[in-house]
């Protein structure tokens, strides 16, 4: 089908800290537009702080796809999918302009070539052993299953590395089965990206805010109520917390010296997650930068300029 016949739909996205929400939400307000996150954190319900929810903007503008499971929930790329693609369905339905937003690359990938999920149910018995694996562990065993895999896979993630070993050991290869099928829709993909210098100075800006906004207290009422191996909280920002509040005594391996008190522990763990925020921000440049489609862009003007040319097409 050519792609003149297909419904259109936009993309904002960029490394963490980069502005693509604020973005998203000026053009969804310029060519009544809807927002559908794509954000792989701001799917679980009380993981605010640390993910970046800007609530405030979700009364004036309709979000999709934030706040819909809890934090002791599965979800993974094919239900991502199912729901984005409901919810992309429905904001054309009623003639406004879907804008999926985030920095989660697989879900973004998933809409936009529409990618073939692979059909492997979780296997509890292989995760268990999976979790007392190191990463390297994790690394050395999806080279020798599937090394391909390990081009696209975030090897920082152990999420990532137990799914993609989960296909492997069913009797598939991970790199074969997220396949592209006919796209559904008309894409255009609009990436933000500040200078590194810029980008760093946000990442650290919005790292010391959450700390004073309440990250910890937030990551301790999600323990109390969700216990500490929730997903979300094995994830940059609230799994330093985790450790900081268990008191584990190599959490400042990266950055120095363990410090012996409360404060200087505390300002540990906030230099550590900025270093991880950092590593994470290069990371996703990294999945994006492969997708020439993408459209780069410094600043509101350019985006609105590639959107109403796309749009007028």
């Amino acid at each position: 089908m050519s792609s003149k016949n297909l419904s259109k739909i936009i993309v904002v996205l960029g490394p963490t800290a980069a502005g693509k929400t604020k973005l998203a939400v000026k053009l969804a307000r310029k060519f009544n537009g809807e927002i559908v996150s794509a954000d792989s954190r701001q799917v679980y319900c009380g993981i605010d702080i640390g993910t970046g929810k800007d609530l405030k903007e979700y009364k004036f503008i309709p979000h999709h796809l934030i706040d819909i499971i809890n934090p002791n929930q599965k979800f993974n790329v094919a239900k991502y999918k199912k729901l984005a693609l409901r919810a992309i369905k429905d904001i054309l339905r009623r003639g406004k302009l879907p804008i999926i937003v985030g920095g989660t690359g697989l879900y973004i990938s998933a809409i936009v070539d529409n990618y073939e999920i692979p059909k492997v149910k979780p296997d509890l018995k292989l995760r268990n052993k999976l979790m007392k694996m190191s990463l390297a562990e994790k690394i050395k065993l999806l080279k020798k299953s599937d090394s391909k895999s390990l081009e696209f896979v975030d090897t920082k993630n152990p999420r990532r590395l137990d799914r993609a070993l989960e296909v492997c050991m069913a009797g598939y290869k991970f790199s074969e089965l997220r396949q592209k099928s006919k796209p559904i829709f008309d894409c255009l993909q609009i990436g933000i990206t500040p200078s590194k210098k810029i980008l760093d100075e946000c990442i650290d800006k919005r790292v010391d805010e959450m700390i004073k906004n309440g990250l910890v207290d937030e990551t301790k009422k999600l323990i109390k109520k969700f216990s500490s191996n929730a997903v979300p909280l094995q994830t940059i920002g609230y799994k330093e917390i985790v450790d900081y509040l268990d008191n584990v005594d190599n959490i400042g391996n990266n950055v120095g010296a363990y410090c012996n008190t409360p404060l200087q522990q505390k300002q540990k763990i906030i230099n550590l997650i900025k270093i991880h925020t950092h590593q994470f921000a290069k990371r996703q440049m990294t999945w994006f930068k492969r997708d020439k489609r993408i459209k780069w862009v410094k600043n509101y003007r350019k985006a609105e300029i590639l959107l109403t040319q796309f749009l007028q097409k």
